[in-house]
């Protein structure tokens, strides 16, 4: 059975995309399918879901490297460094913590601004040894929870390209349907169509207008945060 992480961060998404899918089925035949329709129906939308699913989070890790790059860096390396801190005083006290934990010497103000790119391979560094330190999800929680919000939102926009297309498919056989199944439009051909064709028009609207690189990186930051707040317990 997939784990908790898995079903929300990858299952989820892929739910979503395929969910116009399911609508349009029920636009085409509102009185119910005969059985061997309904379990081809259901057959395939589950089939379509399980591939997404399975592929879903593939985009996500794929296009990650470049939501890093518009940010700024990773979220977590951001935070550690002494460059554009919000609150100096918060990094070196993570630093100091960091030192202990990993036995080490973090770069200094100067060191990072002579080479930020080694810099931040130390920091990086650190994020793998606080990540390993951290898997325990009942003792870290909070950490798992926004590691899943971010996981279904990086993967959720990994897959917006299909999730756009299918919603636009689905929209248009939802709108032909009262052209094929009455021959016109009307008020009465209109009324198995309108609620699903509605729905899918707010699901395209969303992968549009909602699903960004700005709303993956809230979660992003949240977890780099809860991550980093993990060194006072460890």
């Amino acid at each position: 059975m997939p784990d908790q992480y898995t079903i929300r961060a990858r299952v989820l998404p892929a739910f979503l995309v395929a969910l116009p899918l399911g609508l349009v089925t029920l636009a085409w035949f509102p009185d119910g399918l005969s059985r061997g329709s309904a379990l081809w129906s259901l057959l395939v939308w589950s089939s379509v879901t399980v591939l997404v699913g399975q592929l879903g989070r593939d985009p996500g890790k794929r296009k990650q490297p470049h939501l890093f790059r518009s940010w700024g860096g990773e979220p977590a390396v951001k935070a550690l460094r002494h460059a554009g801190a919000r609150n100096p005083a918060i990094v070196e006290r993570i630093h100091k913590r960091m030192n202990a934990l990993m036995r080490t010497k973090l770069p200094t103000a100067a060191a990072e601004a002579a080479d930020p790119q080694a810099a931040d391979q130390v920091y990086e560094a650190c994020i793998r040894f606080l990540r390993d330190k951290t898997r325990d999800r009942k003792k870290f929680n909070l950490i798992f929870e926004e590691n899943c919000n971010y996981g279904f939102r990086r993967n959720l926009w990994g897959l917006k390209p299909l999730g756009v297309t299918l919603a636009v498919v689905a929209l248009a056989a939802t709108a032909a349907l009262p052209i094929v199944h009455h021959g016109a439009v009307t008020s009465a051909s209109l009324q198995p169509a309108a609620v699903p064709g509605l729905i899918i028009f707010g699901i395209l609207l969303g992968w549009l207008m909602v699903v960004t690189p700005r709303w993956v990186e809230v979660p992003a930051n949240t977890y780099a945060e809860r991550l980093l707040e993990a060194t006072e317990r460890l």
